[in-house]
């Protein structure tokens, strides 16, 4: 029987990303292994989730509506449709929340079948931290003694604040898990104390203790993850869209003013040498047949991703891939010689097109100047370019967006997603925020931040009220800048909204980009998992032949 039960509920899959294998729970599997645990994990991102979370009637009955809703024009909806989507909102929510109840009974009589020694939660952000409370809480009730821990992004952002809100979770970890995984091993048999594991907070009496982590793993010696159907059940049929994500590289040096990872992953970039990684992609590719990936580091350099593009035309493995990738390190050389090996899609993180906002409010450390070039040298080499901005940034005018807007459109990558600015644990925006011109309670922000709830059926400036400003503007008026400049790409010509992954996925379901976009768009926000469900077939189809 398991010795480990790691389970992922990451609520509704509101994106098809959402549908890809969780590589984290599959690396933390290879770790336990390692040390002679039999791991059983539990994904709920899933078609059939999207199923039983969406009824047939409420997705027929926003169908109608689909157009006003995914208009992208920019301008507000009226009020008799926002009347009647919130009523449709309103029956999603409490068809989700009796399903989130359904669920964790589920849950607990799946480990009272297995009777695992522990179990190892995944944490996500909104209805999934909301759900994932609701089936640990369950499992508590019913199992007083049974170790239970958590991890994952919502673990790694709030940490201690989680004990707020409930104290089901003996500790709660931070951080790389395939170390911490294997000594909660040995804390759950009964081998190990909880204040001797570094990386992790648990309650010491009343009061939440942190342990420091113990430094970043050496990324060539990470377990190798596990994907097979026995342990990892949602891999088998089309329940998956058989894309996997390796882990090329963690840290990161940049001090970029809204991101998280190098809180999260230490500020030293670490990679995985290129013959290394061109093994994980042979081994997967070998065992499983599936040769599609995506490459998960956030700041891979330009020259790591040549090398394994060497490695993969030497070995003659016929892969396709997707991967970040940063305008400081590119190498736009190597461009053609990455494309022959797989590469579709690269990422940027452009955020801004004026020099002055992108120093003050993100330090990059990107020239603007070589953006053009390192965008065209990708597209001539037929390389999918997506590239992120951040609208409104710290220190925007409307003079400096409109220089974004003249800058991308001169630019032209072929996606540019359009986020508006948010604040995140860990990020000098969090540490900072006055200084870059937030106004907030970050308590307040912290209490909000843990079952904070996208609502897809609406535009951002109809979502609920984070407790922040930006240099005065509430919440809904900022995201005006960013849902107006999102409008105006799109009149122009340009994509938003499709991130790497997406481009790969579009390929291997045998769909247009911008087709691809639009439709997954409107079958996630009206719950449409037939649609959906047929595409991830397709895509396996490409992915893995009629193995899969």
């Amino acid at each position: 029987m398991p010795g480990a039960l790691l389970i992922s509920y990451g609520g509704y899959p509101y994106t098809p990303s959402s549908l890809t294998p969780d590589n984290g729970l599959a690396s933390l599997a290879g770790a336990l292994l390692e040390v002679g645990v039999e791991p059983q994990i539990l994904d709920f991102g899933t078609v059939s989730t999207m199923r039983r979370l969406f009824p047939r009637e409420l997705t027929e009955a926003l169908r109608p509506r689909a157009a006003e809703m995914l208009g992208g024009g920019g301008g507000e909806l009226s009020g008799s449709v926002q009347a009647e989507l919130r009523r449709l909102d309103e029956a999603v929510t409490q068809h989700q929340q009796e399903q989130m109840h359904e669920i964790a009974d589920e849950v607990v009589e799946e480990v009272r079948n297995i009777r695992p020694d522990f179990i190892a939660m995944k944490l996500w952000n909104g209805d999934a931290f909301t759900g994932s409370v609701i089936i640990a809480e369950r499992l508590r009730k019913q199992f007083p003694s049974l170790p239970i821990y958590a991890g994952g992004p919502q673990a790694s952002w709030w940490g201690a604040a989680i004990y707020e809100r409930t104290r089901v979770f003996n500790c709660i970890a931070h951080g790389e898990g395939e170390r911490t995984i294997k000594l909660l091993a040995r804390h759950a048999a009964g081998r190990a104390d909880l204040d001797s594991i570094p990386g992790i907070t648990y309650m010491d009496g009343s009061t939440p203790r942190t342990l420091p982590d113990a430094g970043g793993l050496d990324m060539d010696a990470l377990p190798e993850p596990v994907y097979d159907h026995e342990l990892y059940p949602a891999m088998l049929g089309d329940e998956k869209i058989k894309i996997v994500v390796i882990d090329d590289s963690r840290g990161c040096p940049q001090r970029c003013g809204f991101c998280a990872h190098p809180s999260e992953s230490g500020h030293r970039l670490r990679t995985a040498s290129a013959g290394v990684l061109a093994d994980r992609l042979q081994l997967i590719l070998e065992r499983y047949g599936i040769s599609a990936f995506r490459f998960s580091g956030s700041s891979t350099p330009g020259r790591l991703m040549a090398e394994v593009a060497d490695e993969i035309l030497a070995r003659g493995m016929n892969v396709r891939f997707t991967s970040f990738g940063h305008f400081a390190s590119a190498r736009p050389d190597h461009f053609r010689q990455m494309a022959q090996a797989g590469l579709r899609a690269i990422f940027f993180g452009l955020e801004s097109g004026c020099e002055e906002v992108l120093e003050r409010a993100v330090r990059k450390g990107i020239n603007l100047d070589d953006v053009a070039a390192t965008v065209r040298r990708a597209q001539d080499a037929g390389i999918f370019v997506v590239a992120s901005m951040i609208v409104p940034l710290p220190f925007d005018t409307p003079e400096t967006i409109q220089r974004s807007l003249e800058m991308v459109l001169q630019l032209r990558p072929d996606s540019v997603p359009v986020q508006f600015p948010g604040l995140v644990p860990g990020t000098p925006w969090w540490n900072n925020p006055e200084r870059f011109g937030f106004e907030c309670d970050l308590d307040e922000i912290t209490k909000a931040g843990l079952d904070y709830k996208i609502k897809l059926l609406f535009p951002p400036s109809m979502w609920a009220e984070p407790p922040y400003s930006l240099h005065g503007r509430p919440f809904r008026e900022f995201t005006q800048d960013t849902m107006k400049f999102a409008a105006a790409l799109e009149q122009a010509g340009i994509l938003t909204a499709v991130p790497d992954d997406n481009v790969l996925i579009a390929e291997c379901a045998g769909m247009d980009v911008r087709a691809f976009r639009d439709a997954s768009r409107l079958w996630c926000t009206i719950g449409d998992a037939e649609a959906i469900g047929q595409m991830v077939a397709r895509a396996n189809r490409s992915i893995v032949g009629d193995s899969c």
